[in-house]
């Protein structure tokens, strides 16, 4: 016979399950709904970022934050931005995004801001009146045209209270994550590559070598003293960053995403490509936090890793001070600053 107990016990269990399967829905239910902007439609970015925000069955971890809003800006003198406007705008018009003709109106119909324009050279200009808006920012790569760019856009996000963050998807690879929250202990060595294609406006790296330098950093962390650019034996982008210790990290240019990083623990695999999602998920919780996942410090001394192996190229490979190199850009973006206040 079935004890009063028993059935007590199972109808408490089946409240419980219960409740389980619906606590996703519930949470969801509480997360408040974020209208996000887009500056900037020439990327491929921004069609993935908005087929994923814009799904009807968008994911817990991305739902509730919806593109509502793009200003389709692009570069004139960069044929790739030229060609993918139309396209693109079109594209996210079909997702029911409205395209406005200003920044200063997409800001009146956001909440929080993707600036995806490919082109980093306008960022700083792009940005002001965001910042000075409240809204907090994601900065596709790159950042900026330049590191003294990059370091202004930073100096402006603590003048305004605003956070903001920048980061190349391959950033959150999961083998490259896995080492940095200590998989193999210290890292003491690690190699990274990626495709490196240049734009003649930006230094060299900054176009596409930044995914594998982003990768290159997040095993790495911050730390980098100098810079070497050099060759591999078939003539592509080699670049070679000394750390504290003694420790090395090397950017090669190559096909593919990929890595090795040697550590206390042994080796393993790095730099891998698992798609946008992991990203994009950075980024909606970012929004909904407002604390950044790249510290301003890690993301200055990337670009400050890139300009000085343009720097060490122009001086035959000659050893570059990563240091130096930010107080020098420091000093420039601060000036700049003072022009545009």
């Amino acid at each position: 016979m079935f004890s009063p107990h028993r059935l007590i016990a199972a109808i408490a269990l089946l409240v419980s399950s219960s409740l389980l399967l619906l606590t996703p829905s519930l949470q969801s239910a509480d997360v408040p709904k974020l209208r996000a902007g887009i500056i900037g439609l020439d990327t491929s970015h921004v069609i993935a970022f908005t087929k994923m925000l814009n799904a009807d069955n968008a994911a817990t971890d991305l739902a509730k934050c919806r593109v509502v809003a793009a200003y389709p800006k692009g570069s004139p003198d960069i044929e790739s931005s030229v060609t993918r406007v139309p396209n693109y705008t079109a594209q996210v018009k079909e997702m029911g995004v409205e395209i406005v003709d200003s920044i200063d109106t997409l800001i009146d119909k956001v909440d929080v801001v993707l600036l995806e324009t490919n082109d980093g050279r306008p960022h700083l200009e792009q940005i002001i009146p965001v910042l000075k808006a409240g809204k907090p920012v994601f900065i596709d790569k790159p950042i900026a045209g330049s590191l003294i760019d990059a370091i202004a856009i930073f100096e402006l996000a603590r003048k305004y209270k605003v956070p903001v963050f920048s980061s190349s998807s391959l950033r959150f690879g999961k083998n490259s994550q896995a080492v940095r929250n200590g998989s193999i202990g210290k890292v003491t060595n690690c190699v990274t590559q990626s495709p490196a294609s240049l734009e003649k406006t930006h230094p060299d790296l900054f176009w596409y070598g930044i995914h594998g330098v982003e990768s290159l950093f997040t095993v790495m962390g911050t730390g980098c003293q100098a810079v070497k650019r050099g060759k591999t034996k078939d003539g592509k982008i080699e670049v070679v960053g000394t750390w504290k210790g003694g420790h090395t990290g090397t950017f090669r240019e190559g096909k593919g995403y990929s890595g090795t990083a040697q550590g206390e623990k042994g080796e393993t695999a790095v730099g891998s490509y698992d798609g946008y999602r992991p990203l994009l998920v950075e980024i909606v919780r970012f929004f909904r936090s407002g604390k950044p996942p790249v510290d301003a410090r890690e993301t200055i001394e990337i670009y400050a890793f890139m300009e000085a192996a343009d720097e060490s190229k122009r001086n035959k490979g000659a050893s570059v001070s990563i240091e130096s190199l930010i107080q020098q850009a420091r000093q420039e973006a601060l000036k700049k600053l003072a022009g545009l206040e």
